[in-house]
């Protein structure tokens, strides 16, 4: 069996997407894993596959459409599928109905996530597996010493500090064409009534928050002295606005580098609204607190928030932050069964077998039931090639347009890039921890791309 594996972020992907990458070839599948746009740009040229994609926005379509004329089964996951405000929400934003309708098979992160794809009413039937995500894999106790040195290098950098997770991409993009969020505010009507504006109104309240960690960051800087403060801004925002505000204070560093899960353990306190890292923090035994000065019951992105201690104003915050930083912040057994239960219901994986192993069940349960087969058509076939040979020379002049989401700067900020030699190395780390993987061999197909079998 042909696996497909696109990483859009690598720092937030690629490690876990080669970890599942491992576990698949090790079963005597053959992966292909790396870079999405490098995957896609190259997508008629590949073997028809079982192609396991990551979002379920109209945005996919198209390009669904097309691997379905190449040949490949979708099979769709949704790394966005964890945080929301609400179930409304969640489906509102990042599913589109024609899009789900592409996917032969969908992984839900855990029965929530399950349950609201069933419950819409654009679910068209197609088998969900309740798997996890292999995210969650490096956070559990097997995978922990994949990060004892790249802790130790963070501590003999950085000291002790305090991680800050923004996630305020729409409001501070890196391109700030693309900061949606910013145009809408700009562009209502002064006689506008947000509240009546789904959209609009999600806008507001990310403003509002927006200011208030600008605001909070000088504070926290000059409460915790003895502390660097460590921003860590979401992969696609723009960095200069935190540099900015960072400038003049001797112990905040803006910085965004590897994957989050060392900074997560190597700090001694993360701070965040809303943001996933939360959540990886709870189940890395980690303490995070929410920032919560403006609160939304419609627009609040519950699970994060609900894993963490709650401040409410900035005041609370600073006396929340010294009480960690003192050995003063504890947590009572309600609360942590509460968490445990909570965490459960979101995320299937958080023990038992690695969502990996799950996750590679599953898409042989599937092909075996006869799902991975595609009757092709040759004309079919051979136009959809045309057309992705098309699609690949488009992107390749979008890569020199600036500001466009394909610009080939903003890709090299999303995946900096990962060498043949910086991938064996991985594989031979997973395989160590693991006792596992002796037989995966690993090739470069082209810059960021890699294919994985059995050797």
């Amino acid at each position: 069996m042909n696996l497909t594996i696109p990483c859009e972020t690598q720092a937030r992907e690629f490690d876990a997407k080669l970890l599942l990458s491992c576990f698949a070839a090790e079963r005597g599948h053959r992966v292909i894993v790396g870079s999405k746009k490098a995957i896609n740009v190259r997508a008629g040229s590949l073997p028809p596959s079982i192609y396991l994609s990551k979002s379920l926005t109209s945005r996919n379509l198209l390009m669904y459409e097309l691997l379905e004329r190449l040949g490949h089964t979708i099979v769709c996951g949704d790394e966005e599928g964890l945080v929301y405000a609400s179930a409304e929400s969640y489906l509102h934003h990042k599913v589109a109905a024609p899009t789900l309708r592409k996917a032969d098979a969908l992984l839900a992160w855990g029965s929530e996530n399950a349950r609201i794809w069933r419950e819409f009413n654009g679910y068209h039937g197609a088998p969900i597996y309740e798997t996890g995500n292999a995210r969650v894999d490096l956070l559990r106790s097997e995978m922990r010493p994949l990060f004892d040195d790249p802790v130790s290098r963070l501590r003999n950098e950085y000291g002790a500090f305090v991680l800050i997770n923004t996630n305020f991409s729409r409001l501070n993009h890196y391109f700030p064409g693309q900061s949606r969020q910013a145009k809408k505010l700009r562009d209502a009507s002064p006689e506008t009534d947000v509240s009546k504006h789904l959209d609009l109104g999600l806008a507001a309240h990310k403003s509002v928050l927006f200011d208030h960690f600008r605001q909070m960051i000088p504070a926290l800087a000059g409460a915790c002295p003895d502390h660097t403060v460590v921003i860590r801004p979401h992969p696609s925002e723009k960095r200069e606005t935190w540099n900015e505000i960072a400038s003049g204070l001797g112990n905040v560093r803006v910085v965004h580098e590897g994957n989050v899960v060392p900074w997560i353990l190597a700090s001694d306190l993360l701070i965040h609204n809303g943001c996933t890292t939360a959540i990886e923090a709870y189940v890395l035994g980690k303490k995070a607190i929410a920032f919560q000065p403006e609160v939304s019951e419609e627009f609040d992105l519950h699970l994060p928030n609900a894993m963490s201690t709650r401040a409410y104003n900035l005041d609370s915050l600073l006396e929340l932050t010294a009480a960690h930083l003192g050995g003063r912040l504890t947590e009572n057994s309600t609360d942590e069964a509460r968490k445990c239960e909570l965490i459960r219901s979101y995320i299937a994986s958080v023990d038992g077998p690695l969502a990996c192993e799950r996750i590679v069940t599953a898409i042989e349960a599937f092909a075996g039931s006869g799902g991975g087969a595609k009757q092709l058509d040759r004309t079919g076939t051979a136009v959809a090639k045309v057309a992705a040979t098309l699609r690949g020379a488009v992107q390749r002049v979008e890569a020199h347009i600036p500001g466009h989401h394909n610009n080939a700067k903003y890709l090299r900020h999303m995946f900096p890039g990962a060498t043949l030699d910086e991938v064996r190395n991985q594989i031979a780390t997973y395989g160590s921890i693991l006792g596992r993987f002796e037989r995966v061999r690993t090739r470069a197909i082209c810059e960021n791309v890699f294919e994985l079998a059995a050797g």
